[in-house]
């Protein structure tokens, strides 16, 4: 191996020496079979104490990537494999509890398996941040090997971007190892659930509503239901920031959520929710009212197939998978590991309608 280390001044020196020597393994500059030269002579080519190239030793060995042979010394034992990920659930999905993330962390689960991958760490964080700490530790001593995060926020990226592991996200921020349901082709669906069903007017109800980083997908349905000639008013829109807490009751948000969007004199044909857990307090909602789907209004619900959601009324579904979101999720996290760029990828989409019969 030609390159040479360089120290930068201020940053810890055994961290570098273990990243410089960590990266060389997995890149194949030093390839499978290598044997390192000793401590003291790395030491003297690095240009710092024998100690610090001990460390970096010592950590690689317990990484797997190096074995210590007596008589013979440190040998490159080739590139690591994934055999730990954590599922990060942030604080507010921990106590919220959504429907989503049980076949979520179940099918995850799965896919790692399948991927040779036989370890799945749920963390779930909590008002006190001990959940983070946790992932961290883990993170920093290589004992996890990549993340799979519930959901990220513009504000929270920062800190997941600084862990010395790769990561993925369920998100609508864009980034390389991003997948989101909230794309324009999700906007242009919902839009056209309404119109096959002769609507001209549409609310929404969508708990991320609000979110500076959803501000292109509701840009995209706007200009969508423009163009179909729907009328979308900003009374008819209920969001995070309309129901005035953090959503910890999705039912009731959805209870609550249908009454404010058909509270106005003249209220909407149609409603859009985002997602199918919402279906739940919507449900209460209507029958408190006395409104029924699809007589008196009609609705348009986003619905991941594996969540077990029942539908007690005629309406046209926006489908996704859970399934192809985690491959995508895992398939980004391999190339995050492997050092290559993430794959590229979008969830499908399929427009069907639900007769009302609950399935048995």
């Amino acid at each position: 191996m030609d390159d040479r280390l360089t120290i930068v001044p201020g940053a810890s020196i055994r961290s570098q020496v273990l990243e410089f020597y960590r990266e060389a393994i997995r890149s194949g500059r030093l390839s499978e079979g290598a044997v390192l030269p000793p401590a003291r002579k790395l030491a003297a080519e690095v240009g710092t104490a024998e100690a610090n190239v001990h460390y970096a030793i010592a950590q690689l060995a317990r990484e797997g990537l190096i074995v210590r042979r007596p008589k013979v010394g440190s040998i490159v034992i080739g590139r690591t494999r994934m055999h730990r990920v954590a599922f990060f659930l942030p604080e507010l999905y921990t106590r919220r509890g959504e429907r989503f993330t049980r076949p979520l962390a179940e099918l995850l689960e799965r896919e790692l398996a399948a991927q040779g991958i036989p370890e799945c760490q749920v963390i779930y964080d909590t008002a006190s941040g001990e959940g983070w700490k946790l992932l961290s530790r883990l993170a920093a001593s290589r004992r996890i090997q990549g993340v799979v995060v519930r959901s990220m926020t513009g504000g929270e990226l920062d800190r997941f971007a600084r862990l010395p592991v790769p990561f993925t996200a369920i998100t609508a921020l864009g980034i390389p190892g991003g997948v989101s349901f909230f794309t324009e082709r999700l906007a242009d669906a919902m839009v056209e659930g309404v119109k096959r069903q002769g609507c001209r007017t549409a609310g929404i109800i969508h708990p991320g509503g609000g979110e500076s980083y959803l501000a292109p997908f509701y840009r995209r349905l706007r200009t969508a239901a423009e163009a179909s000639g729907i009328e979308i008013r900003p009374g008819w829109i209920f969001g995070r920031d309309d129901y005035g807490a953090d959503i910890l009751d999705i039912d009731h948000f959805g209870y609550v959520g249908i009454g404010r969007t058909l509270s106005s004199p003249q209220r909407p044909e149609a409603v859009m929710l985002f997602s199918d857990d919402l279906v739940a307090g919507v449900t209460m909602g209507l029958y408190a009212r006395g409104l029924r789907v699809p007589g008196d209004l009609k609705l348009v619900v986003h619905r991941t197939v594996e969540n077990p959601v029942i539908f007690p009324f005629d309406c046209m579904l926006v489908e996704q998978s859970i399934a192809e979101l985690v491959r995508l999720l895992v398939g980004k996290l391999i190339d995050g590991f492997e050092g290559r760029a993430p794959r590229q990828g979008e969830l499908s989409i399929r427009i069907s309608r639900n007769d009302g019969a609950p399935e048995a």
